[in-house]
């Protein structure tokens, strides 16, 4: 069992300023490859400030739900979103392992959610996601490379996110398929995530800039795909609520 500890992730999130951030656009359209957003309704769990809805309501959603237990998250989740209508956007407070909304919708996604939890607690994660979802779901984790698991023995890790780890690519896919729903897309991404970049003060975004120019264009065509610093699996329900096949 691993449980992200609720008042490190509050304490993480007050230092967050409710502004898009380049790397959640890169995660969404990985995702928009296999999910239509056009018209859907979507949840988003673990949202934080919510940047996945903030890019499904750019590109068409027709409604966006999310869920985070922290307030602070919430508050940057509200400053990002104001530009929607009121009635496009519903927040709610909640920890999401143990959350019935008693709907479904379009599409249940999450992204740096999953990782924080492990055994029965991530078992429940995924399900959470799936009880929720009439058609789609879909999770975006580290992937289980060198470079991330270094990350998870790395106390400083835990001291900013509390429980982390990584995930074995169709252990995932498995948790996924076990609750119905037909496995889509199972992809590593985003070769340069996790891999260390070293820091000098003043150039952090010149080098984060430089980093993804190396890892992810210049020498991507000749790096493995196991290098992909960041995991999707996307599922698609089997059977439809009515019991009809997909």
């Amino acid at each position: 069992m691993g449980v992200s500890d609720d008042r490190t992730w509050s304490e993480t999130w007050s230092q967050f300023r409710g502004r898009v951030r380049p790397r959640w656009g890169f995660i969404f359209r990985r995702t928009a490859r296999h999910v239509p957003l056009e018209g859907l309704e979507a949840l988003e769990l673990g949202a934080g400030e919510g940047n996945l809805s903030y890019w499904a309501l750019r590109s068409g959603a027709r409604h966006v739900t999310l869920v985070d237990f922290s307030k602070p998250a919430l508050d940057r989740a509200r400053q990002l979103l104001q530009d929607w209508p009121a009635d496009k956007v519903s927040l709610i407070q909640s920890n999401f392992l143990d959350l019935d909304l008693g709907r479904q919708y379009d599409l249940v996604w999450s992204s740096g959610v999953a990782e924080h939890f492990a055994g029965d607690d991530l078992t429940r994660c995924v399900e959470r996601h799936t009880f929720h979802s009439r058609r789609y779901v879909a999770i975006c984790i580290p992937s289980d490379t060198p470079f991330n698991r270094a990350r998870a023995r790395d106390p400083r890790t835990h001291a900013l996110f509390g429980f982390w780890q990584t995930v074995p690519d169709q252990t995932l896919a498995r948790l996924v398929s076990e609750q119905g729903f037909a496995v889509r897309a199972c992809e590593r991404f985003r070769r340069s995530y996790g891999v260390p970049l070293l820091q000098v003060k003043g150039t952090r975004r010149l080098q984060a800039l430089l980093h993804r120019l190396v890892f992810d264009f210049l020498l991507a065509p000749v790096l493995p795909r196991s290098w992909g610093g960041l995991l999707l699996v996307v599922g698609k329900r089997s059977v439809s609520l009515d019991g009809q096949n997909e």
